[in-house]
């Protein structure tokens, strides 16, 4: 935990503001795997020993490590890597033991304990092993934000201990007596002279250590299970509760609970990424059923899906010999070299050179894994699949139900502040925006400044409005200027024109007042009235609602001139909207363009005809009474003055009711 979370206690004491929470730890996180879905949607086995994400970890996980073509391994493959067809959702109720919930030094984020990496059953990480010997069970987290995707704020990645997680879920060879199938991959603590299985009967009676509680002893830890410390009698039995309590307890053995799982809590990825959609056979006359199916059927005739990227001498210190290999079977997803294997991944400048179609091969629905909208759309899919109504046209990957349900993040004893329990200087506050558990975030543009803005992301616009999230009386803002921020959380007023979309001006200062407001039909509002000020008119309000939405997001955005250009150019480059629409006539207006050609017409006639009589009849008559011709000659000029006058008051660039727009 960094030093600038803990500064300033005195002053905590004093200025800061914190709602009660309840008496209750429990928190309600929705958590995801990719997996291969069970027979009817039912588990096998309930999760333990395992790892889950948010939505965002577990699309990191499918992206980077199980699809991309040109690392997956054997192209003879009959399914993808560890037969992954499935995303499951669980709806997690998580209530760690007070050992991690009063002993900060041991939350990564409140909460929550350390992270572990767990194999084939196994935790790998010592720093898990001996948390779970010291403290019990618990549920663990990492905060990941590197180069892999790109987003606006980090995601999550969760472990949840099991059964004797030292040991893997069978036994694996060279260990004597072992006969089991091997592992898809070796488990690190069992490589290289393997291990018993957590379910042996030596491994659960240790007869050499049967009170076993030092993970550092690696030679035991292959052959017998872990105990509690603080119970040695009892081998370490998993924080997931029993299937008659409802709600954890934090005690051993029971940290999390989730409801039994079903087939509605699983999206198959076919469906998801389209495949299940797409045309196979030779003609292409019938439907794909699955991922196999599709790689080796797929109507294909201009090989658009049938190629891979080949690297050779791809190393730190090689050429990055990349090339382009045509395959015989379709790819689902292959991502460029420079962008999957050097360190720096999507972040490389050499992978940020590439243009988008030298970037990835493969389904849309993958394309875009180094661009935040990409990651974005992706994200939004699942989560309005699992979240349904809560999370649509809101940009949110998390259920607001879920968030209200879990305890505030800030402490509560302002004596022991936690890294959620803000300065004046912008924080760092907590939202469960981000993942649904309490991730730091922090507000921009306050007097003073927040100290290290680029160790946070910007905090979402409703952070303020979340439970416990008060700040301390002393925050305020540098400007009143909506471009820069910090107003726009409802410190103090933005000095703006208007309120909502129906009425903000239209500036960049206006788009930034109705983008606070998270509400895609404010969006929508404030651009058709740009639309309709400009002589466009709404062709498409689908389309349009669309386009719009993908210009705003529950973050300010990093650069808001930059975020209002864009906005423009959506608009102006929008084919949901036409810039050239026939006029109409006003309802009930008695007149139109067609109305006014008329008259145009009966009065061209008109002055032709006494154009002709004048010369026809009146000039000679001119010629016969020369001392009448003078007067009779002007009265006639008057009169055709003053026809011209009415025809000129009739010209349409004259007449609004008629002018064309634009």
């Amino acid at each position: 935990m960094t030093t600038s979370m803990w500064r300033c206690t005195t002053l905590l004491a004093l200025s800061i503001g914190v709602n009660a929470a309840s008496d209750s730890q429990v928190q309600t996180v929705d958590m995801y795997r990719a997996m291969q879905k069970p027979p009817d949607g039912k588990e096998t086995n309930r999760v333990s020993n395992n790892n889950l994400a948010d939505i965002l970890g577990v699309l990191r996980y499918v992206h980077q490590e199980i699809i991309v073509e040109h690392v997956a391994g054997n192209p003879e493959r009959e399914t993808r890597k560890y037969g992954i067809d499935s995303f499951a959702h669980y709806r997690m109720k998580v209530r760690n033991p007070d050992t991690i919930l009063k002993d900060p030094s041991k939350m990564a984020i409140p909460g929550f304990g350390g992270f572990g990496a767990f194999d084939f059953g196994v935790a790998t990480a010592m720093d898990l092993l001996q948390g779970l010997v010291a403290s019990g069970d618990y549920v663990g987290i990492s905060k990941q934000d590197s180069p892999q995707i790109n987003f606006t704020h980090p995601w999550y990645w969760f472990s949840v201990d099991g059964d004797c997680p030292n040991l893997p879920w069978t036994c694996v060879k060279p260990y004597p007596g072992c006969t089991a199938q091997a592992p898809p991959t070796m488990p690190q603590p069992c490589d290289p002279d393997g291990c018993a299985g957590k379910q042996d009967e030596a491994a659960r009676n240790c007869s050499s250590k049967p009170h076993f509680t030092d993970p550092s002893d690696t030679e035991t830890a292959r052959k017998c299970c872990l105990h509690y410390s603080s119970s040695p009698d009892k081998v370490i039995m998993g924080g997931l509760c029993d299937t008659s309590v409802s709600e954890p307890t934090g005690n051993l053995g029971c940290v999390y609970q989730y409801e039994e799982l079903s087939s509605k809590d699983f999206l198959n990825i076919d469906d998801l990424n389209g495949i299940n959609s797409m045309q196979c056979g030779s003609n292409g006359k019938r439907k794909c059923s699955g991922w196999k199916d599709w790689r080796d059927n797929c109507y294909d005739p201009e090989g658009k899906y049938k190629k891979r990227f080949h690297c050779e001498d791809c190393h730190d210190s090689g050429k990055w010999n990349v090339t382009t290999q045509v395959t015989g079977y379709c790819v689902e997803y292959d991502l460029h070299p420079f962008c999957q294997e050097t360190q720096n991944l999507c972040q490389d400048p050499k992978c940020m050179a590439l243009k988008p179609e030298e970037k990835e091969y493969g389904l849309p629905f993958w394309s875009g894994k180094c661009e935040v909208e990409g990651n974005r759309k992706r994200a939004e899919a699942v989560a309005t699949y699992f979240l349904g109504d809560s999370v649509k046209n809101s940009h949110w990957l998390v259920d607001k139900a879920a968030l209200d349900a879990s305890p505030v993040c800030a402490s509560t004893d302002i004596s022991v502040p936690n890294q959620c329990t803000p300065n004046p200087d912008g924080g760092p506050y907590c939202t469960r925006v981000f993942g649904g558990v309490c991730s730091t975030c922090y507000l921009p543009g306050t007097d003073p400044p927040y100290p290290d803005p680029s160790t946070q992301p910007m905090c979402p616009f409703g952070v303020l409005k979340e439970k416990g999230n008060t700040p301390p009386t002393e925050t305020k803002c540098a400007s009143n200027d909506p471009l820069k921020i910090c107003c726009l959380y409802g410190l103090g007023t933005c000095a703006v024109n208007g309120t909502d979309g129906s009425d903000a001006e239209l500036t960049a200062r206006g788009f930034l007042q109705t983008m606070r407001m998270m509400d895609n039909k404010e969006m929508v509002k404030f651009a058709t009235r740009i639309v309709s000020g400009r002589g466009g008119a709404i062709s498409n309000e689908n389309g349009f609602d669309e386009e719009i939405y993908a210009t705003w997001h529950y973050q300010p955005p990093n650069n808001p001139e930059e975020a209002w250009k864009i906005f423009e150019e959506t608009i102006n480059k929008s084919s949901s909207v036409d810039w050239h629409p026939s006029p109409k006539p006003k309802p009930g207006s008695g007149g139109g363009g067609g109305t006014v050609i008329t008259i145009l017409v009966v009065l061209l006639i008109l002055a032709g005809l006494g154009f002709a009589a004048y010369k026809f009849y009146i000039r000679p008559r001119q010629e016969v009474a020369l001392g009448t011709g003078g007067r009779l000659k002007s009265s006639l000029h008057r009169q055709y003055q003053s026809c011209g006058q009415a025809r000129q008051q009739l010209l349409p660039s004259d007449n609004r009711s008629v002018q064309m727009s634009g």
